[in-house]
């Protein structure tokens, strides 16, 4: 396990690029649907943070699945742009229903910790999704993020470490699978932080919503991130 680093598209993503669009699902913690998941994220962060693992857990208001990344700098998509990529994703999700999946098993990665979700088919689906409306807005070099087989990361590495111990850590945590309801795609404006030292929280990846899509033909809307950590405090 070695220190993960951030990526714009193929290439490593610099501070003075700044903030990036992405296309995300999240989680919604106030479900009582997810409290399983929040249970699951909150032990193997527990097990590992008590091994001394070089690791910056993913804090709740922040877990994520990426479905696109929007390789140009946030500042050069302009509020037209945004709204025509909102109402091209919206107009696509309007016939995929909400569905569920399945996260885990927990995996030691060479750059952290990751959950694997399956099944992934409608995961992927959300993906061609997103890139096509990105493509129509933007072109195709907006459009340089290497999309492989979707995941959740739970944890990044700010040092290395011997990913066979932790993994066999990660396996004692039971159960080792939560479901997780999907229910929107969100435009959100990410910012990527490496802070200086390990011990000041090493990487960490925040943002800010820009639009949330609901699957299903909802409206579009920027409800408050973050409005149902209740559900994650209480496990």
């Amino acid at each position: 396990m070695k220190p993960f680093q951030f990526q714009q598209g193929t290439a490593p993503w610099q501070a003075e690029t700044g903030t990036l669009l992405h296309w995300y699902v999240t989680v919604d913690w106030d479900d009582p649907r997810h409290q399983p998941l929040a249970r699951l994220l909150s032990d193997s962060r527990q097990v590992l943070r008590d091994a001394g693992f070089p690791l910056t857990p993913v804090e709740p208001e922040w877990v994520h699945i990426t479905v696109d990344q929007i390789s140009r700098s946030a500042d050069r998509v302009s509020t037209v742009q945004r709204g025509r990529l909102v109402r091209g994703v919206a107009r696509r999700l309007a016939g995929v229903p909400p569905f569920p999946v399945m996260v885990g098993s927990l995996l030691s990665y060479p750059s952290g910790v990751i959950a694997d979700l399956h099944p992934d088919e409608d995961l992927s689906a959300l993906h061609r999704i997103a890139r096509s409306a990105t493509r129509a807005v933007l072109g195709e070099d907006a459009c340089q993020y290497p999309f492989g087989v979707p995941h959740l990361t739970t944890a990044y590495a700010h040092g290395e470490a011997d990913s066979d111990q932790a993994q066999r850590l990660l396996r004692r945590v039971r159960p080792g699978h939560a479901p997780l309801w999907v229910t929107a795609v969100d435009l959100v404006d990410v910012t990527a932080t490496t802070s200086a030292t390990a011990s000041a929280g090493g990487k960490t990846i925040t943002w800010e919503l820009v639009e949330r899509i609901p699957l299903g033909g909802g409206e579009a809307g920027s409800a408050q991130h973050g409005a149902g950590l209740s559900s994650w405090g209480r496990v």
